[in-house]
C-alpha cells in the first residue's frame, strides 16, 4: 500500500553503491517507514535491479521527457534524470509529497531532513541554495588592470548558455539553487511550471545543469513560491569539510552551533565517490584532526 510520501533518486551501474548507501541511510533512519523509496534507473544491471526489488524499491526506467537534439545525449543515458527529476508525478502518481534525492547524499540527521517536508506541505517548492558563511568563494573573476574583466558564476553560465545572456547577467549573483535534493507537493501549478522551465532550458543549452536553470527561473523569474533551508539541509562538502561530533557520531557544519547536517552531499568529490575507502581529513568538535570516510556507514 501506498505511504503518499515519496523519495525519488536515479542510478546507473556505476552509482550502485552509492544510492545503496543512501537507501541504507533513510533506513537507518526509520524514514522508509514513512516514504516510498523509488529508482528512475539509467542503466542498473539485473542484478543490481533484483537487490532494490528485494528490498520493496519501485523501480521506473528514467525516459527523455522533453525533446532534446540527439547529438546531446548520445550514449548518455544517465542525463534523462537531468530532465526526467521535474516529471516525476507523471512517473509515480497519487503521492502528496514528492522528494528528489540525488544518488551521491545520504542520510546523516533525521530532525533536519524533515523541514523538506514541512517546506513542501506549505505548498512552497523547498530547496537548498548553494550559499553558506562556510562557503568562501561564490564568482571567479578575471582582473584586467585592477578592474573587474569578466565575472563567473553558475548561474551566468548556466542561464547565459541555455535562455539568454540579459537573462544570465539578471541572476548572476542570485544563489544557485542545487537541484540534488528539493521536495514539492501535489501541486500541478508547481510541476507544470518546472516542466516548462526545463523544456525551456533543454532546447538550447546543455542537458547537464538543465535542471538548476529550470528551479532558478521557476522561483526567481516565474516568482514560485518557495522555501529555501539552510545548508546543513544539504551540505556541500566539496565547498567546505564539516567537522565530526564523536559524541553523537554525525556531521556537523563548521562553525557555530555546529548544526548536525542532513544530508552529506558529496557532488564534485568524484574520488571519494567512486572509492569508499578514501578517508578525508577531518577535524572533530573537541579540536582533534581523524582520517574519516565521507561515506555513509564506513
Amino acid at each position: 500500500m501506498s505511504k503518499k510520501k515519496i523519495i525519488i533518486s536515479s542510478s546507473d551501474n556505476k552509482y550502485f553503491f552509492l544510492i545503496k548507501e543512501l537507501h541504507l541511510s533513510l533506513k537507518n533512519y526509520g524514514v522508509l517507514d514513512e516514504y516510498d523509496f523509488a529508482i528512475l534507473d539509467t542503466g542498473l544491471d539485473v542484478k543490481q535491479k533484483n537487490y532494490f526489488q528485494d528490498n520493496n524499491v519501485i523501480i521506473k526506467k528514467a525516459e527523455w521527457n522533453v525533446e532534446v537534439p540527439k547529438y546531446k545525449i548520445l550514449g548518455r543515458e544517465n542525463l534523462k534524470t537531468q530532465v526526467a527529476r521535474a516529471f516525476l508525478p507523471d512517473y509515480f502518481n497519487n503521492y502528496k509529497l514528492y522528494i528528489w534525492l540525488d544518488a551521491d547524499m545520504w542520510l546523516n540527521d533525521i530532525e533536519s531532513f524533515y523541514f523538506y517536508e514541512k517546506g513542501a506541505l506549505n505548498d512552497k517548492l523547498t530547496i537548498v541554495p548553494q550559499s553558506d558563511r562556510a562557503y568562501v568563494k561564490n564568482a571567479n573573476v578575471e582582473w584586467l588592470f585592477g578592474f573587474p574583466k569578466k565575472i563567473k558564476t553558475i548561474n551566468y553560465k548556466n542561464i547565459s548558455k541555455s535562455i539568454s545572456k540579459s537573462l544570465g547577467r539578471k541572476y548572476a549573483f542570485h544563489s544557485t539553487l542545487n537541484a540534488g535534493a528539493f521536495a514539492i507537493n501535489d501541486n500541478v501549478n508547481i510541476w507544470k511550471c518546472f516542466q516548462k522551465n526545463i523544456k525551456l532550458a533543454a532546447k538550447k543549452g546543455r542537458i547537464f545543469g538543465t535542471d538548476q536553470v529550470a528551479l532558478a527561473l521557476s522561483i526567481y523569474e516565474d516568482g514560485l513560491p518557495s522555501e529555501f533551508l539552510p545548508a546543513y539541509c544539504n551540505w556541500m562538502c566539496e565547498f567546505n569539510m564539516p567537522k565530526f561530533d564523536s559524541e553523537n557520531g554525525q556531521f556537523v557544519e563548521p562553525y557555530i552551533p555546529n548544526h548536525p547536517i542532513a544530508l552529506v552531499h558529496l557532488a564534485g568529490l568524484d574520488d571519494i565517490r567512486l572509492d569508499k575507502n578514501i578517508l578525508s581529513d577531518v577535524e572533530t568538535l573537541d579540536g582533534l584532526q581523524i582520517k574519516k570516510s565521507l561515506r555513509f556507514n564506513v
